[in-house]
């Protein structure tokens, strides 16, 4: 079986059924796979594979010995893996460096992305679609353009579950204002999802008197999902349990249904979603390790450090196993009732991180591309 069919063959699974064995079989399956057709399509991944002197494939025993790329290589080179073939360039949001990843889109690649997230996303709030409510207002995007900032890119990823897409902020000007008619009807909405970047949802929601309930109204069937924008909220000092909790009490909503997906542009597709106070929980598409932010050597459970996220998705870019800058560790590994892995993972805010260097500079020189 080809790599293709082996992904479509993972992504037709339930994303939370496979015990810990099952997955690591299936994926370590891939991840070989994957790595000989990077080694084939995209010649700067193989001179860095071979100048490294790792395993070949056949001899990865364990996701230990799975080599990994820092995310952060992204902002520095066009690495992909396909020759003459329809694609988009997906740049992410930049940081402080003013820097963006540049990760080539492939329709295959989009394909296992849209697939893993609508399963995903099926899986927390249901399968039958629902009308989605953008914290945002509508992206004047054109769908023919070759490239896409990761903020459009990461929102429409949501929108294949919804029936119909309402946007709850007008642009007057250089300001986003809440429409009013669209809030009004949001609250008439029982089975609804609300979704958001978790910068916006403070900004426009919580801290916003116009988003108000009448003592009588509660959005107890709304499902809330929010994700990425921590970085403004930790220079305020605003934590998830502080949001969570106040967001609870403004819309007066079922904490079971207040989802905060963790995911980076480098990885689309790969979500891991957490539901209430809860860690982000892993599927059965994806696994992650944490490593020593000085030796790089695998940490036990409970042990800080850099997370390394592999992933099946990506085929047009050497994208699936990554260490990004993120500081974080497992909280959760368990079985369920059913003999499924439940796996979870805290990250850390950035304010708080033990080190401030990036995954980066603790690599050895001889370990970049």
């Amino acid at each position: 079986m080809n790599l293709k069919d082996k992904i479509d063959e993972l992504l037709s699974l339930n994303p939370f059924q496979l015990s810990a064995s099952q997955k690591k079989e299936e994926l370590m399956k891939i991840i070989k796979l994957q790595i000989e057709h990077h080694l084939k399509y995209c010649k700067e991944y193989k001179n860095w594979y071979n100048e490294n002197s790792f395993f070949s494939p056949n001899n990865i025993k364990d996701f230990n010995d799975i080599p990994f790329l820092p995310s952060s290589v992204f902002k520095y080179m066009d690495l992909k893996s396909i020759r003459k073939t329809k694609s988009k360039i997906i740049r992410s949001s930049g940081t402080s460096t003013n820097l963006k990843s540049k990760i080539v889109i492939d329709i295959s690649t989009s394909v296992n992305q849209r697939r893993s997230l609508s399963k995903i996303l099926a899986y927390i709030i249901g399968k039958h679609r629902k009308t989605f409510y953008v914290l945002d207002a509508k992206p004047s995007y054109d769908s023919r353009s070759y490239e896409v900032n990761a903020r459009v890119a990461g929102m429409q990823g949501y929108m294949i579950a919804a029936k119909s897409i309402k946007y709850l902020l007008v642009k007057k000007g250089d300001k986003l204002t809440l429409d009013k008619s669209v809030f009004l009807n949001l609250k008439k909405n029982s089975d609804a999802v609300l979704i958001g970047y978790t910068y916006m949802i403070w900004k426009h929601i919580v801290k916003n008197d116009s988003f108000q309930l009448k003592k009588t109204e509660s959005l107890n069937n709304l499902n809330l999902i929010h994700f990425g924008g921590w970085k403004k909220l930790s220079d305020l000092r605003i934590g998830k349990k502080e949001f969570t909790k106040t967001i609870i009490k403004k819309l007066r909503i079922n904490i079971r249904k207040i989802f905060d997906i963790y995911g980076f542009t480098e990885q689309l597709g790969t979500v891991y979603p957490s539901s209430g106070y809860e860690d982000c929980r892993v599927s059965s598409f994806s696994h992650v390790l944490v490593r020593d932010v000085n030796t790089l050597k695998i940490l036990p459970d409970g042990k800080s450090g850099f997370l390394q996220f592999i992933s099946p998705l990506p085929l047009s870019y050497p994208g699936f196993s990554l260490l990004n800058d993120d500081v974080g560790k497992i909280s959760k590994r368990i079985k369920g009732k059913y003999g499924e892995e439940d796996l979870q993972f805290e990250v850390f805010p950035r304010l708080n991180k033990a080190v401030s260097r990036g995954c980066g500079d603790t690599l050895p020189e001889n370990y970049y591309i």
